[in-house]
């Protein structure tokens, strides 16, 4: 009784399950699970699991922030489990949490809850019955965690992201419109280029493509292409890090033409001489959203039909060549795998995080097994999905290696169709000429004024907050007032909560209720809140 009532209190929707579905006894799998590591923030088992909680036991009161989830999709394994010894523990204890899907059909939106609750880089997912369907299990949940996680991180550091946004939407004045190239290339070829390591085995072949197809190349192809002395039609940079600059700075193209996302590290601008095109694709994050809005700009989407697992320059690349009208689209270099062991072509500035990360074993296009990682594996099914949910847009992947896709045919390049020779260089500069950017430097000057005197709005309300809990500190009484409450409210209509606060709040307040969920201490986790406000608020207005 005592157990049913701690599922009832904490699972209420579970237990209203638990009484009036159907559900045939099933025996719990009571078995110990090995952790693979002790360095993890979050641990998944598939299977309600008493044993497991006890092997995991220690290592969640080693550090109160570490998670366990135990995933279960049979209702006689629950009613089960709540005759277990351990049940009720289990059920209290703050750091575990079970997570139930009645409907095998909906894997992928149960899973997509359990990564955004979730968002952690550090996972393991584990089972004491390892079936094909722990498989499954396991590599959606790790890809859909790859996404929130980065999701996450971008939230609670945008302002990092703010500090490339601010001076990117400072040169929009002196920019062509990206967006509005649309249909400028109509049935010309397009080859998007990747830094995979095959992409050398086509360098001389791609030399005789000048004037027979639009080559474009993003991120690390631009030095892999311009350091064999292939001078790509258009570049493609988005990527925020310090590492693109450093591709910038080892590439040749000094003077391509650079389609641009405002995100991108804006010390980019300093490594070249060439247009640049202003590229509005989502990835600014709110900020982007609300600057061209007041600005009317209007911007036509790129070709749309890519899923969430869509991170890439490549996937920025496709989009723009379909929005451009190019037919076919070939993709080269995009091997997204470990193609005889190596991670890029030559002449690339490397990605370091890639020798940090776990390998998985998977085919090339050839049925031979090669090493890859989860990310890649993401990119090569986001980029099927966008042929399926666009068969009208022809793509051939001439990539000579790698994972391939599904719904895209190989074919090498030697072998693909290509349009008669067509002076393609006179053709860019035409487009680009013929659709400026409609944006005056001073209106993104007026904007960004008004933005910022909302920030020093919302630091009012912020001291108001913190001011009244300063006032209640130590009284028998719930620190959250009225006055509290209004400071929240009133903040909360503010243009810098839209662009600013309120994503990085859904990231940072997530992380302080785990670190006071031990505490009855409700005072000082409204304080921690509104003072990690007061800080980021302050970070914003040095910035804006």
């Amino acid at each position: 009784m005592v157990k049913t009532t701690l599922l009832e209190a904490r699972y209420p929707n579970l237990s209203f399950l638990l009484r009036v579905h159907p559900f045939e006894p099933s025996a719990v799998c009571d078995k110990e699970v090995v952790l693979p590591s002790h360095d993890l923030e979050a641990v998944y088992v598939y299977g309600l699991n008493e044993k497991a909680y006890h092997s995991l036991k220690t290592w969640l009161e080693e550090n109160p922030e570490r998670e366990l989830i135990f995933l279960e999709e049979n209702l006689g394994v629950l009613d089960t489990f709540l005759e277990k010894e351990r049940a009720g523990e289990i059920l209290n204890h703050p750091q575990v949490h079970l997570r139930f899907n009645l409907d095998k059909k909906r894997l992928t939106p149960f899973l997509e809850e359990c990564a955004e609750s979730f968002p952690f880089e550090k996972i393991a997912i584990l089972t004491a019955k390892k079936k094909s369907r722990f498989y499954q299990i396991r590599l959606k949940l790790q890809r859909l965690t790859t996404i929130q996680h980065a999701l996450f991180l971008e939230r609670y550091y945008y302002h990092h992201l703010v500090k490339n946004l601010i001076p990117n939407f400072r040169r929009m004045h002196d920019s062509f419109d990206g967006n509005g190239l649309r249909e400028q290339f109509k049935n010309v070829p397009a080859i998007i280029c990747g830094a995979g390591p095959s992409l050398s085995n086509d360098i001389d072949t791609l030399r005789t493509l000048d004037d027979r197809a639009l080559i474009i190349a993003g991120g690390s192809a631009i030095p892999a292409l311009s350091n064999n002395n292939i001078r790509p039609h258009f570049g493609i940079a988005i990527d925020p890090n310090e590492e693109e600059v450093a591709r910038f700075e080892a590439s040749h193209a000094f003077e391509i033409p650079l389609f641009y996302a405002p995100r991108v590290h804006p010390k980019i601008f300093d490594t070249f001489n060439g247009s640049h095109g202003y590229l509005s694709t989502g990835t600014g994050g709110p900020l982007e959203n609300w600057l061209e809005e007041k600005l009317d700009l209007g911007q036509t989407p790129l070709q749309q039909g890519f899923s969430i697992e869509a991170l890439s320059v490549t996937t920025t690349a496709i989009e723009l060549a379909a929005t451009l009208g190019c037919s076919p689209i070939i993709l080269l270099g995009v091997d997204l795998a470990f193609t005889e062991g190596k991670a890029y072509a030559s002449g690339v500035v490397a990605d370091p995080t890639v020798s940090q990360e776990k390998t998985l074993k998977r085919k090339d296009i050839y049925g031979k097994p090669v090493g890859t990682l989860v990310k890649w594996v993401m990119e090569s099914s986001a980029i099927a999905t966008f042929a399926k949910n666009n068969p009208h847009i022809e793509l051939i992947n001439a990539t000579s290696g790698g994972l391939g896709f599904t719904n895209i045919p190989n074919m090498p390049l030697t072998e693909c169709p290509f349009s008669s020779p067509i002076d393609l260089r006179s053709q860019v500069h035409e487009a680009i000429q013929a659709h400026p950017l409609n944006v005056s430097g001073d209106a993104v000057t007026i904007h960004l004024e008004t933005l910022r005197a909302s920030l020093f709005e919302a630091q009012g309300y912020i001291q108001t907050a913190l001011d009244e809990l300063e006032r209640v500190k130590g009284e028998d009484r719930d620190p959250e007032t009225g006055k509290v409450i209004f400071a929240q409210m009133e903040m909360e209509t503010l243009d810098a909560y839209t662009c600013f606060l309120e994503g990085a709040s859904r990231s940072f307040v997530p992380l302080l209720m785990r670190k006071y969920r031990f505490s009855t201490n409700k005072w000082a986790f409204l304080y921690s809140k509104w003072k990690a406000y007061e800080e980021l608020t302050q970070t914003l207005i040095n910035l804006v």
